[in-house]
């Protein structure tokens, strides 16, 4: 009987580590614990730079046919508080995770719009002037402000029907992402608070606990400063050294790696992985490119240019200046016009224009 009521009444063990495997987690992602997970931040690093560092002109149409004109002031600036650089990126990064960007048109006297402020897509909340009809106007909410239609440039990532904002990529695959944020942490946890030890001292036979306990302190402190290890009385250590490949971490951390790329579009190459059986040839990588542009790169120079031109005098308008992503210089630019120009594609007037020699 002693035995029964010393077992119940008795401390349980306690051990150094506590087993603290994390759980699978049911919270939704969002953009701020996403960009946590270093694919996320250089995806969005590498969209945001690339439309960034794009170059601008301006159109206008007369007389029949468009012409390029000096920029005006606010293309070259369109915000007071940021340069054209900071705008867009801050702009494509709105985008890229949340799925919309609202800009806060500022007027002068005569109505032109001279500024725009891009405020937080997270905290717009939009409502139509007149309920249930959707084509009724709409109201944007941002800090306490209604602003009109007409003050506000809304883009959109992913436009759809009857739906006032565009979905958020980061919200929309939250299931990617969660599981890339659980793989990160279950990683990080794996050695330091999984409950897994570093090694086992063991003997053939029984050990009785005081034995056990000697050697176990003797050991540690030996290990602390990491002194010539002598265990002696028939012990023997083995460690236990599970590398990251062997537990498989290395390969499902590259195919979530691959899955981030894929959501926001961009080549696995740029993140420091690949696809099995790819080359990286050179006629592989310059498709590679071109593909970036026209299936990523547009879906926000698109709506930026739009946004941009709309705040322009009627019969203006705004392109982006892309041709340098894909010819290193500017006699393989030529060679190119030449080319068209020959087999009667294009006029030397036009490649004259889009290498920038006319006004």
């Amino acid at each position: 009987m002693a035995s029964i009521f010393q077992r119940i009444f008795t401390p349980r063990e306690k051990r150094a580590v506590t087993p603290t495997i994390p759980p699978r987690s049911t919270s939704i992602a969002t953009p701020e614990n996403a960009l946590t997970l270093t694919a996320v931040w250089r995806s969005v690093m590498i969209l945001a730079t690339s439309v960034s560092n794009l170059g601008i002109k301006t159109k206008r149409y007369a007389t029949g046919i468009e012409v390029t004109i000096e920029n005006p002031a606010f293309i070259n600036k369109p915000s007071f508080t940021m340069n054209r650089h900071e705008f867009m990126f801050a702009t494509v990064s709105e985008l890229a995770l949340q799925g919309n960007a609202f800009w806060v048109k500022s007027l002068n006297s005569a109505g032109a719009v001279v500024d725009v402020t891009l405020i937080p897509a997270n905290q717009v909340s939009i409502s139509l002037s007149v309920p249930e009809d959707i084509t009724s106007a709409r109201i944007y909410t941002y800090a306490g402000f209604n602003y009109p239609q007409e003050r506000v440039e809304h883009l959109q990532l992913f436009p759809r029907a009857g739906w006032l904002k565009g979905p958020s990529p980061i919200t929309m695959c939250s299931a990617d992402i969660v599981a890339a944020l659980d793989l990160r942490d279950f990683q990080s946890n794996w050695f330091s608070a999984s409950g897994v030890p570093t090694g086992i001292l063991k003997r053939n036979g029984e050990v009785n606990a005081a034995d056990a306990n000697e050697i176990r302190a003797r050991w540690q402190e030996m290990q602390a400063t990491r002194q010539l290890a002598v265990i002696g009385n028939g012990f023997e250590y083995q460690a236990i050294s599970d590398s990251p490949a062997d537990m498989l971490f290395t390969e499902i951390s590259k195919q979530s790696v691959q899955q981030i790329a894929r959501l926001f579009g961009i080549p696995a190459r740029k993140l420091v992985t690949g696809i099995d059986g790819t080359s990286d040839t050179y006629t592989n990588l310059t498709d590679e490119e071109h593909a970036f542009y026209r299936e990523t790169l547009m879906a926000y120079t698109r709506p930026i240019a739009d946004a941009l031109s709309n705040c322009l005098p009627r019969g203006q308008r705004v392109e982006f200046l892309w041709e340098d992503l894909f010819q290193a210089d500017k006699a393989s630019r030529i060679n190119m016009w030449k080319t068209a120009i020959d087999a009667g594609m294009i006029t030397p007037e036009y490649a004259a224009d889009k290498e920038g020699f006319t006004n």
